[in-house]
């Protein structure tokens, strides 16, 4: 096999990872994966304090569906060189909890990002979020347009 063919099965399986944390952990809800695909020593710089280790991706996981229910992610684009996976999504979801001080509407809202993910044997090592943040507080009534 060669040194090329190496490489590119590597960054296949980062982005087959990175496609796993989406279908698995945030559409079908099965917080089991994260113990499969996030390392021991995953930081979410997305996050403040940030996110840490397995438990620290638990809690977010755990936080975001105290707010909203039924997601759905889907991945628009997704790239990969060497340990880096950069994954642009749509995500519709129902807000079923207060969020940010806004109390829970049961609307459907659509949350866009970009996300860069770094790989290392087979998990996820590091993530570091773009989110529209002010077009969810809009579709949420929070900020006017």
């Amino acid at each position: 096999m060669s040194v090329e063919t190496v490489k590119t099965s590597v960054v296949e399986e980062n982005k087959a990872v990175v496609r796993r944390f989406y279908e698995e952990v945030f559409n079908q809800g099965q917080e089991a994966v994260i113990d499969e695909i996030i390392s021991p020593d995953y930081m979410d710089y997305g996050h403040n304090p940030p996110g840490r280790g397995i438990e620290g991706a638990k809690a977010d996981f755990r936080g975001g569906a105290a707010y909203f229910s039924n997601p759905h992610f889907k991945i628009d684009d997704l790239i990969a060189t060497g340990d880096q996976v950069v994954a642009r999504w749509t995500g519709t979801l129902t807000n079923t909890g207060d969020f940010m001080g806004v109390p829970a509407s049961g609307k459907t809202v659509t949350l866009t990002g970009i996300s860069t993910y770094r790989v290392a044997n087979g998990k996820l090592l590091e993530t570091r979020n773009a989110v529209n943040w002010l077009d969810l507080l809009q579709q949420l009534g929070a900020v006017p347009l």
